[in-house]
């Protein structure tokens, strides 16, 4: 939600932004260095998570799961990516239900969401 500047009523917005610059400013307090070396860390931390979520996954270790996107989420929460944040929260609920095909779901979202971070973050590499 964003505040429509004329009356400072909560407006939705379509297109969230992939990474949010301002609101990952707030949380570094305005230290744009900190955001960009936080969500850079988040970024290049995927490989290891989607690893060990895939992994989960293909076992059907629901308990890795839910460990591995609580981890992740906790990290998203510090680095102004509000979709990646709210996928992997909606994966975290997926993988406590168990339901395999639910799961399946939030993962492929999930996944989708950091190539697209990705992307907006490390355009060379």
């Amino acid at each position: 939600m964003e505040k429509n500047r004329e009356n400072s009523a909560p407006v939705a917005t379509d297109n969230p932004p992939v990474w949010d610059e301002a609101a990952a400013l707030e949380i570094t307090g305005g230290n744009p260095e900190l955001a960009r070396e936080l969500v850079q860390m988040l970024v290049q931390g995927f490989p290891q998570e989607l690893c060990e979520l895939r992994r989960g996954f293909e076992t059907n270790d629901w308990p890795l799961l839910v460990e591995t996107a609580h981890r992740l989420h906790g990290a998203t929460s510090y680095c102004g990516v509000p979709v990646l944040d709210a996928r992997v929260g909606a994966l975290e609920e997926s993988a406590r239900t168990g339901d395999r095909k639910r799961i399946a779901a939030s993962l492929a979202r999930v996944e989708r969401e950091m190539e697209r971070l990705t992307r907006v973050v490390m355009p060379d590499g």
